[in-house]
């Protein structure tokens, strides 16, 4: 059975980070013919939510959180993108993604 669509938790909103989320929203059509169904933004993963910044200006603030927890479990995610840097606290993070499945 064919997904509807492939939703996708971010981690990290720097200058990776925001380009990621800006490829997503930006290139949503091309990406969606590629893979086959759309890539949806779920939930993104901030240390802290600043609006202000011009990536998060485009972006729906429901979709952020600081927690870990609610990141996880966002029922909806299906693929966790990590663009946090740095050891701590993504290498945790990437452990908790690959056991949650």
């Amino acid at each position: 059975m064919k997904k509807q669509s492939i939703g996708v938790g971010l981690m990290g909103l720097g200058v990776i980070g925001g380009q990621v989320a800006r490829v997503l929203m930006d290139r949503a059509e091309m990406l969606a013919e590629q893979v086959g169904c759309p890539l949806v933004l779920k939930r993104v993963k901030v240390l802290a939510p600043d609006l202000t910044r011009p990536q998060a200006k485009e972006m729906d603030s429901q979709l952020f959180t600081t927690d870990a927890d609610e990141f996880f479990a966002e029922p909806e995610i299906d693929i966790v993108v990590e663009v946090i840097g740095g050891e701590s606290p993504a290498l945790q993070y990437l452990k908790r993604a690959l056991s949650g499945g």
